[in-house]
C-alpha cells in the first residue's frame, strides 16, 4: 500500500514537473528559435544522461542511491518526457543533415524500443507467473531434452509385440514434430497461445478414445509432458524476448549519449561556443 502510494505521488510530481518544462519551451519557442533549440538540446542531453545513469543503478544495486522501484519510475516518466522535449528541440520537424537524421533515428530507435520494454516489462512477469514454476533461461532447452526423452521412454512401455503400436504410430505422426520445434513464437510473445499445441491436445483427445486403460494412461503421461513443452516454450519465448530487449535497449542508451554528446561539440564548435 504505501509503495502504492509513493508511486501515485512520484506520477503526480512528473506530470506537474513535465507541465511545468513544457509550459516553459512552449514560451520560449514564440522568442528567438536558436535559443531555444540550445537550451531544449542541453535539457534533452541532462535527461539521457539521466536514464544512462540508471543502467549503473541497476548493475550496482548496493550503493545507496534510493530505491529501484523509485529510479524505475523515474525512468520511465523522464523518458516519455525526452519525446515532447526532442519535439521541441527539433522544431516539430525532420532534421537536417546526415548526422541529424542519424542522431533520430537513434533516439527514435531508443524511445520505441522503451516503449516495448514498457509493455514487457509490465505483462511478461505475470503470464511466467501463471506458467508455473519459472525456469533459468539457459535451462531450458536441457529440460525440453529431459521431456523428450521421457515421452519416447513412455512410449516404449505402451507399445506392443508388434513394431507398430496405435502410440508409437500417433507419436511419431504428431508428437515427435511437436517436440523437435519451437512453435508460434509470435502468438505467444503477444497473446501466449499455441495453435500447434491445441492441434496435438485435441489430436490426443481424439485418439485416446481408441485406447484401452493401461494405453490411455500413458497417453494422458504423454499430454502432461508434451504440455510442459509448450509451457517452457512460452517461457522461453518471453524471457528471450526480455533479454533480446536488453541486449538492444542498453548499447542503444549509451549509442545516443554518445552520438548527443559529439552534436553537442559540433553546434558548439560552429557556433562559435557555449551560449
Amino acid at each position: 500500500m504505501t509503495s502504492l502510494v509513493a508511486r501515485r505521488t512520484l506520477g503526480i510530481g512528473m506530470t506537474i514537473m513535465a507541465s511545468s518544462i513544457l509550459v516553459t519551451l512552449a514560451h520560449l519557442a514564440q522568442g528567438n528559435i536558436g535559443y531555444t533549440a540550445h537550451r531544449s538540446g542541453w535539457a534533452l542531453l541532462g535527461l539521457i544522461v539521466f536514464l544512462a545513469i540508471y543502467n549503473i543503478r541497476k548493475a550496482v544495486p548496493v550503493l545507496p542511491l534510493g530505491s529501484s522501484t523509485v529510479w524505475l519510475q523515474l525512468h520511465i516518466y523522464v523518458g516519455l518526457l525526452t519525446c515532447a522535449l526532442f519535439a521541441v528541440h527539433v522544431e516539430f520537424s525532420v532534421p537536417n543533415g546526415i548526422f541529424e537524421c542519424l542522431l533520430a533515428l537513434v533516439y527514435l530507435s531508443v524511445f520505441l524500443s522503451g516503449l516495448i520494454g514498457l509493455y514487457m516489462t509490465r505483462s511478461f512477469p505475470a503470464r511466467l507467473t501463471m506458467l508455473g514454476n519459472e525456469v533459468i533461461f539457459e535451462q531450458i532447452p536441457v529440460i525440453r531434452r529431459e521431456l523428450q526423452d521421457r515421452i519416447e521412454a513412455l512410449v516404449l512401455i505402451g507399445n506392443s509385440d508388434t513394431d507398430e503400436s496405435a502410440i508409437a504410430e500417433f507419436y511419431r505422426l504428431h508428437v515427435h514434430p511437436f517436440l523437435l520445434t519451437h512453435h508460434d513464437l509470435a502468438t505467444q510473445l503477444t497473446r501466449g497461445t499455441g495453435a500447434r499445441w491445441h492441434q496435438l491436445s485435441r489430436a490426443i483427445e481424439d485418439q485416446t478414445r481408441y485406447l484401452d486403460q493401461e494405453e490411455r494412461r500413458v497417453m494422458d503421461e504423454v499430454r502432461k509432458h508434451a504440455h510442459r513443452k509448450f509451457q517452457l516454450d512460452t517461457q522461453y519465448a518471453l524471457q528471450g524476448a526480455l533479454k533480446a530487449w536488453l541486449f538492444f535497449h542498453i548499447p542503444a542508451t549509451w549509442a545516443l549519449l554518445i552520438f548527443a554528446l559529439f552534436h553537442s561539440v559540433l553546434v558548439h564548435a560552429w557556433s562559435g561556443g557555449l551560449p
